[in-house]
């Protein structure tokens, strides 16, 4: 996903938005055991600010992960914001202090790809469920409870751990 600012840093005080649409990456999502079902879409307007072109940006798709209780696939949109504040190379010494918000742009042509990226990562749940009263799946006979009742029987507790059954 790549951006062209030359007109941009000619043209202070302006600004100029971008409609941006490409294909996931599934390998992004293929530790996580998922993939993209919708192309992702990003809209940005970058301002220049004089020596400074700042952007905001918003990137929309749709996920499908794996639910971390019952295994189950579900579907997960995403529509997370970002920011990026670009500085021509030719002034670095002057923004040397912020160096952790600052990046330094050498070109005209910017990929925008790691701050899209970044912008699903921060938006995936830790443990993804597909409703929030997942009772998940048996460890016993291996059955997902949403769908049916466990077979396991009941075995009988030695009497002497039945105060500890009652403490769940």
């Amino acid at each position: 996903m790549k951006i062209d600012l030359k007109w941009l840093k000619m043209h202070p005080q302006e600004n100029k938005k971008f409609h941006l649409e490409a294909i996931g990456e599934d390998e992004l999502l293929k530790e996580l055991g998922g993939r993209f079902i919708a192309p992702v879409k990003v809209e940005l307007l970058m301002s220049n600010n004089h020596r400074v072109l700042a952007g905001q940006g918003r990137v929309q798709t749709l996920l499908e992960l794996t639910c971390s209780r019952c295994l189950t696939e579900l579907q997960f949109p995403v529509n997370s914001e970002f920011s990026m504040n670009l500085v021509d190379i030719a002034y670095r010494d002057e923004f040397m202090a912020d160096e952790d918000e600052i990046i330094l742009a050498d070109q005209d042509i910017l990929d925008i790809k790691p701050w899209v990226e970044a912008a699903i990562f921060i938006n995936l749940p830790l443990n993804p469920l597909c409703n929030a009263d997942c009772k998940g799946i048996c460890s016993g006979c291996g059955v997902n409870r949403n769908l049916a009742e466990c077979r396991c029987k009941e075995e009988e507790i030695d009497p002497r751990w039945t105060k500890l059954k009652n403490l769940s």
